[in-house]
């Protein structure tokens, strides 16, 4: 009975660690890259515009090629910090540069995406406008504090 009870209790602690290792896997955890990236956050549910959205993202961003496309389910539970950080709580596109795997420029588009988003030839120009801005702007320089 006592072999019984010590096997029984390994196989007990085997399954709790395998339960705890398995749900804190870094699959869980969202990687945004270095470099200019474009987030397209969406619901788990696809809308028509959500998925007119990305079609017209994948599409423009083929002339942006510095560009990375990164889509993010804004209700998943492995994005709902980094959903948090940008303030992401509806369908919506947010240009990010990133170094050193931190946020140093962001430009949330939510308003400009929802204005255009039943116009495409309208919502093409203004991404292209606001890619082609945030290209080009360059980052202030950095101040060291004496």
């Amino acid at each position: 009975m006592q072999r019984f009870r010590r096997a029984l209790t390994w196989v007990l602690l085997i399954f709790i660690a395998a339960a705890v290792v398995t749900r804190f896997r870094p699959r869980d955890t969202v990687f945004v890259p270095d470099g200019l990236c474009v987030l397209f956050w969406h619901a788990e549910s696809r809308c028509i515009p959500c998925r007119k959205m990305e079609a017209l993202l994948r599409e423009t961003l083929r002339e942006y090629k510095d560009f990375k496309l990164v889509v993010l389910e804004y209700d998943a539970f492995a994005n709902q910090p980094l959903a948090r950080q940008f303030n992401v709580g509806t369908a919506t596109v947010i240009l990010v540069e990133r170094k050193n795997r931190q946020s140093v420029r962001v430009r949330d588009l939510t308003t400009e995406v929802h204005r255009y988003i039943t116009d495409d030839a309208a919502f093409v120009a203004m991404l292209q406008r606001e890619l082609e801005k945030f290209d080009n702007t360059e980052m202030p320089p950095l101040v060291n504090d004496p």
